[in-house]
């Protein structure tokens, strides 16, 4: 099952290989990358209900070494570190550790807010910061069609969020976790970014996933967390971990290598939209209109940058 999954899964990128142009690459790689996130935060919450945050992340990041060491053996994987040189080391250690602070923060404001809604649309700073840095520190810049496209979809990302929460609801612990973690995370990405030609997508998921894992059994032992979980919260560790730190990681870096960072950020802020269907859908939180429409405004935008996208080629 898992080599046949891994298959269709390489075949897939084959085919988008053949059939379209680097930048239309670079987006639908991007939008993969957020349809499969914002399954991240419903898996997590729903194990994160079930067992502590060290437990959680020590099968999250294990399970998700397996399904990346999968992708890494095939032959199409992409997995080289032959060249590497020790800049290339030194820069995998500190992502390493930026990824420590912004990935813990970001589950434990997960496993603390009442709704996985809250936390995704909290996460737009993210691509907010990543967005302003890209055009600061990378130079990246906008065509007037891209630009309105990105005005859309970041507005129509933060009337949701508006609405998604009652005012002080972003004054709370999850909403300190998420600055702190949206603030590293887009330092990650910028990084990634400018060194994504000489690290492959699949070396970074590994990478991040190696020292998260590590991190998460230093806890399990000093803390004496059992390695024990019931088995439906593997279940959902073991899906959630191959669409999370798995998929989700391999096309948002896969995006990087094609498009500007900033553009890869605003596709992914419509993360909350596909966040609040399943929360609604899982948790019965129902979607009010104001959050319906902020979430069509938002799509709309990122499909008027894909559509520019598809022109230029």
């Amino acid at each position: 099952m898992t080599s046949l999954i891994l298959t269709y899964f390489n075949f897939g990128l084959l085919l988008f290989e053949l059939l379209m142009k680097k930048t239309n690459r670079g987006y639908l790689y991007a939008f993969i990358a957020t349809i499969c996130g914002s399954l991240v935060y419903l898996f997590s919450k729903a194990a994160l209900n079930e067992i502590s945050l060290p437990q959680f992340g020590f099968w999250w990041f294990l399970t998700a070494i397996f399904w990346n060491s999968l992708m890494a053996a095939h032959p199409r994987g992409g997995f080289s570190i032959n060249s590497f040189t020790r800049k290339d080391y030194r820069t995998l250690l500190y992502i390493g550790l930026i990824e420590i602070v912004a990935t813990t923060s970001f589950y434990a404001a997960i496993a603390v807010a009442p709704n996985p809604a809250i936390p995704s649309f909290l996460r737009n700073l993210e691509y907010l910061f990543v967005t302003v840095s890209g055009l600061v520190l990378l130079g990246e810049r906008f065509g007037k069609v891209a630009l309105l496209g990105a005005i859309l979809t970041l507005s129509g990302a933060f009337v949701v969020s508006l609405r998604v929460t009652s005012a002080d609801s972003y004054f709370t612990s999850a909403s300190g976790l998420m600055l702190l973690s949206t603030s590293f995370y887009a330092v990650r990405t910028i990084t990634a970014k400018k060194h994504i030609r000489e690290i492959s997508p699949v070396v970074l998921a590994i990478n991040r996933a190696v020292f998260l894992v590590l991190f998460a059994l230093v806890f399990m032992i000093a803390e004496r967390h059992t390695f024990k979980i019931p088995i439906n919260t593997f279940l959902y560790i073991l899906a959630g971990s191959f669409v999370g730190p798995f998929l989700t990681s391999i096309f948002q870096y896969s995006a990087l290598r094609f498009i500007e960072a900033s553009r890869a950020a605003i596709v992914q802020s419509s993360t909350g939209l596909f966040v609040l269907v399943g929360a609604f859908m899982i948790f019965g939180n129902f979607p009010t209109p104001i959050q319906i429409f902020g979430g069509l405004v938002s799509m709309a935008g990122v499909v008027l940058m894909m559509r520019k996208g598809f022109n230029q080629g």
